[in-house]
């Protein structure tokens, strides 16, 4: 009788815990291109835009690595699959860094960008509205790395 009591408090305690968070996700994935070709190596973020009239709090950021193939899958800050429901600030990048040990207050990039630098900062001019049922095809296509 004391187990099935503890599995049942763990099973409302679960639930409760589900529905106290102040953000709702929904599963997002997609294809990313540059200048027509698969982005592969690239990490996308969705970063919440937070809207007066959607209450007084934003969910989590989520972000993903896309494939060889340019293919990309989210998950919150949080681990949960997808990213917050409502518009979202979509930014890409190539960059790696990692900590210089002779110089640890400057990092080291290993990987160089290959992105536009309008595509990876937090003016990035690419936004997308996540519904309740998520997205299946949220599909990007990057052009300008020819521009000036």
């Amino acid at each position: 009788m004391k187990c099935a009591i503890a599995v049942l408090s763990a099973v409302v305690l679960c639930g409760c815990v589900e529905r106290s968070k102040p953000y709702k996700t929904a599963p997002v994935s997609g294809v990313i291109t540059l200048d027509g070709q698969p982005l592969a190596a690239a990490h996308v973020t969705f970063m919440p835009v937070h809207e007066a009239q959607a209450g007084s709090q934003s969910g989590p950021e989520a972000s993903g690595e896309t494939d060889a193939s340019g293919k990309y899958t989210l998950k919150s800050a949080f681990g949960d699959r997808g990213a917050t429901i409502g518009k979202n600030r979509v930014m890409v990048t190539t960059r790696k860094t990692e900590l210089d040990p002779k110089n640890p207050d400057r990092p080291k990039e290993v990987v160089k960008e290959r992105v536009p630098g309008k595509f990876f900062t937090d003016e990035a001019p690419v936004f997308i509205n996540v519904p309740p049922d998520g997205l299946k095809s949220a599909n990007f296509q990057l052009t300008g790395m020819r521009e000036k």
